[in-house]
This record gives structure tokens, sequence and C-alpha cells, in this order.
């Protein structure tokens, strides 16, 4: 299995980072965790859908940092299912709150061609693809934290959760959001900061942590320092890098 970070940023995109996307392949299956302005990239650098068979794309909400690069997808030519926690977190199916974005006069298509299915607490299977999920309820609308096998896990857009713990327990690696640092928290009502994405990354005994979802005035350095303190195997994540699993 090889994964790739298409966009670290949160919010809005800036000259360096684009927002949330990861990309995980293992032969023909391709799995999209969230489709923020990063998944552009399956469209500039081709070469990273090379030999799949579909993709598959997982949102955690449908905040429009997440979402709006599923108007990107249907030029990568391949078929696209869409699971979203519509029902599961807010009562309302994903296809209805997805409509107004996939549909004309925003969407530039007559189609997009999208299969929407819906997450639910029971989804453990995705395009071949083990999955766990867990709502979080600490952000300014819920939000899902994602297991990917024992390999890959993404927490974001959520306050400091203990039990995000027990979701990431042993994985190799994990993608946490950092939005601010603790010494100057920002958000914190419904963000994490670096320091408490460390402090998941230790309750979980995770291998590596790789910071994701910035602030747009992200400060790397002392983001990387914050989550440091409680967890020194932890780095800021680049836009296009291909993560260690």
């Amino acid at each position: 299995m090889r994964t790739w970070i298409l966009g670290t940023a949160g919010w809005m995109p800036t000259p360096y980072r684009q927002t949330t996307s990861v990309l995980v392949r293992d032969g023909e299956r391709a799995l999209l965790l969230d489709a923020g302005t990063g998944a552009s990239r399956l469209v500039t650098s081709p070469e990273l859908l090379e030999g799949a068979a579909r993709l598959d794309v997982l949102l955690t909400h449908f905040h429009l940092d997440h979402v709006c690069g599923l108007l990107y997808l249907p030029a990568t030519d391949l078929p696209l299912q869409i699971h979203a926690p519509g029902r599961w977190l807010y009562g309302v199916p994903s296809a209805r709150v997805l409509d107004p974005v996939l549909r004309a006069p925003v969407s530039p298509f007559a189609s997009a061609g999208f299969e929407i299915h819906e997450l639910d607490p029971e989804t453990d299977e995705i395009g071949g693809f083990a999955i766990s999920l867990r709502a979080q309820l600490r952000h300014w609308a819920p939000t899902v934290g994602v297991r990917v096998g024992d390999s890959l896990a993404l927490v974001t857009d959520t306050a400091f959760e203990d039990a995000s713990g027990a979701l990431v327990a042993g994985v190799r690696h994990l993608l946490h959001e950092a939005w601010s640092t603790s010494q100057h928290p920002s958000s914190t009502e419904g963000d994490a900061t670096a320091a408490e994405a460390g402090q998941v990354a230790a309750a979980g005994n995770v291998a590596r942590l790789t910071l994701v979802h910035l602030h747009p005035r992200a400060d790397a350095a002392a983001l990387a320092r914050d989550a440091r303190s409680v967890f020194p195997a932890a780095e800021v994540g680049i836009d296009g890098r291909e993560l260690t699993l």
C-alpha cells in the first residue's frame, strides 16, 4: 500500500499548500480521503492513478475545503464512488447534501457520474480497503475519524478527544490536524493543536505522526516543535509527499 498527501491546508489553499486530500493506492484500488483542492493533483499528476480501476472517495464531512475537489475528479476518467456521512451524522442523505455542489449551476458537468453511498459506524470496507470509522462531534459540524487497516489513520477537523487514541492504536502512520500551537491556541473548541496531535499519537502508540489541516498562516516550525514536545516522531506534512507506512 502507498499513500500520498495531496493537500495539507485547512480552510483555504495557500501558495504552498492545497486543502485536505490523501490518496491511498494498492494495486488497482484507489481511495481518496477527502476531496479538497489537493485533489487537483490527481489531474495534474495522472501517474498517481495509473492502473486504477475506479476511484473511491471517503468524505470526513462536507465543509467546502473538503469537498470542492469533487468537481475536478471527472477529469480522471475513472468510475467514481463517494462515501459520506450525511445520514449518519446529520440525518440527511449525503446525496441531498452534495446535490448543490455536484449539479448546475455550480457544477460545469451535466452529470458528474458519481455513485453516492452512506457511511455508518458499521462500515468496515470501502473499495477493498479495511476501514474503521469514529464520529467526531467536537467540530463546527460533526466529522469522521478514519483508519485504513493498520497502515494509516486520518483525524482532522475536531477538537482534542481522548477517544481518538483508541481509533489510531498501533497504526503505522497518523495524519492529525494541527490548527495551532498550544502556546498560541486558536479555535480550540473545534480544532486541535499540534501538541494535542502529539498526545493522540502517543496514546495510540503510533509509529509516525504527520501534521495536516494547517491554518493558512501556520508557522510550520512552531507546529513541529509543539508536537515533538509530546511525540518526537512528528513532522509537518508537505503537499505531494509520499508517506512512509
